[in-house]
C-alpha cells in the first residue's frame, strides 16, 4: 500500500501528541499543589461566598430562638479563556526531506513546554499581583483591611505580612495568621495540614536553613539549646515564576493554606493536541489548545509579604 501524505501525517500525529504531552510534563508543576483544580464547562464560573452557621448560643427553657442566617461574603466570577499554539510543515518539506516530519519532534515538544510555561506563569501571577490588584472585596489580595464579611464592614482582617523572610518574621507571621484566620461567621480556622511557603529561587537557601528537617538550631545560633521550632512544620517550594525576572519579586514570600481552597484553577479543557491537512496551502497543521482560568476567590488562607 502506498504511503500518501495523509497517511504520513496520520502516522506521525500520535507521536507528536506524545512528545507534546512529554514537553508539558517535563518539569513538575507547582500550581496544582497550590490551586484547587476544578473541572467546569460553563463560560463563567461563579463562586458564591456563603458562610456556614456561626457559634451556638444559649437557650432558655420553653423559649424559641437560635435561628441564624448564613453570612454573606463577596461573590466572584471567573471567565475562562482559550490558549493555543500551532505550527505547520509544508508539503514541499516532505517532498525534499524524507524524515522532515520526524525531525519536527522538537517543535512538538516545545509546544508542550510552552503550554506548561503559560499555565505556571498565569497561576503565579495571582500571587505576584496580589499586592497591587483588587479582589472581590475591593481590597488587594494581600492587604491590611479586609472586611470580615459584607455585614461586618467595621471589623477588619489583615493578611499582609511584613519584612523579609526570617525566623523572627515567621514568629510574627504566625501570630498575625492566628489573629486573622477566621471564617465569614467569625469561627477560628484551625489548620489540619501544613501550610505551604512559596518563594522565588533567590530565597531557596534561606528556606533550606529555616524549614528543613535538619535545621535543628536557630539560624546562626551557637546555643545548642536554641532549637529552630519551624523545622519540618511547613511545606515549602521555590517557584521561578515568582521571581523578578518573570514579573515578580526576588524578596517576596507567601504562606498558603491549600485546605481553605480559596485559590482555584477552573478548567473546561485540559491541554490537548490535534492535526489536520490543509490542501489549499499544502501544509500539515498541528495545534495545541486548552481552556482555563485561575484566581483567588477569597483572601482567606493566603498571606504574603513583599519582603521589604
Amino acid at each position: 500500500m502506498a504511503t500518501t501524505r495523509a497517511a504520513l501525517a496520520a502516522l506521525f500525529t500520535p507521536i507528536y501528541d506524545e512528545f507534546m504531552y512529554e514537553g508539558y510534563a517535563e518539569h513538575a508543576q507547582v500550581s496544582p499543589k497550590v490551586f484547587k483544580q476544578i473541572s467546569d464547562s460553563t463560560k463563567d464560573w461563579k463562586w458564591d461566598s456563603l458562610s456556614s452557621l456561626g457559634r451556638w448560643v444559649d437557650a432558655n427553657e420553653m423559649a424559641s430562638g437560635g435561628y441564624e442566617d448564613p453570612t454573606l461574603g463577596y461573590p466572584k466570577t471567573l471567565t475562562q479563556t482559550k490558549k493555543w499554539k500551532k505550527f505547520q510543515v509544508s508539503f514541499e518539506t516532505i517532498d525534499q526531506e524524507e524524515y522532515a516530519l520526524m525531525r519536527k519532534v522538537d517543535s512538538a515538544k516545545s509546544m508542550g513546554q510552552g503550554c506548561r510555561d503559560k499555565v505556571e506563569d498565569d497561576h503565579a501571577g495571582t500571587l505576584r499581583d496580589g499586592f497591587t490588584t483588587t479582589g472581590a472585596d475591593s481590597q488587594y489580595l494581600f492587604d491590611t483591611d479586609h472586611p470580615a464579611n459584607r455585614d461586618a464592614t467595621t471589623t477588619y482582617r489583615d493578611n499582609l505580612l511584613t519584612g523579609p523572610l526570617s525566623h523572627d518574621n515567621m514568629e510574627l507571621a504566625e501570630a498575625q495568621m492566628s489573629d486573622n484566620l477566621f471564617s465569614l461567621a467569625g469561627i477560628p480556622f484551625v489548620p489540619t495540614g501544613k501550610a505551604q511557603v512559596l518563594v522565588p529561587p533567590q530565597l531557596k537557601g534561606r528556606c533550606s536553613r529555616l524549614f528543613n528537617e535538619r535545621a535543628d538550631l536557630l539560624p546562626a545560633s551557637i546555643d545548642e539549646g536554641a532549637i529552630n521550632r519551624f523545622s519540618g512544620m511547613y511545606s515549602w517550594k521555590d517557584w521561578i515564576y515568582l521571581s523578578a525576572k518573570l514579573g515578580g519579586s526576588d524578596t517576596a514570600w507567601y504562606i498558603i493554606y491549600p485546605e481553605m481552597e480559596t485559590l482555584v484553577s477552573v478548567w473546561s479543557a485540559k491541554p490537548h493536541y490535534t492535526s489536520w491537512i490543509d490542501e489549499d496551502i499544502e501544509a500539515y497543521n498541528f495545534k495545541g489548545r486548552t481552556l482555563y482560568i485561575q484566581g483567588a476567590v477569597d483572601w482567606r488562607g493566603t498571606f504574603g509579604s513583599s519582603g521589604l
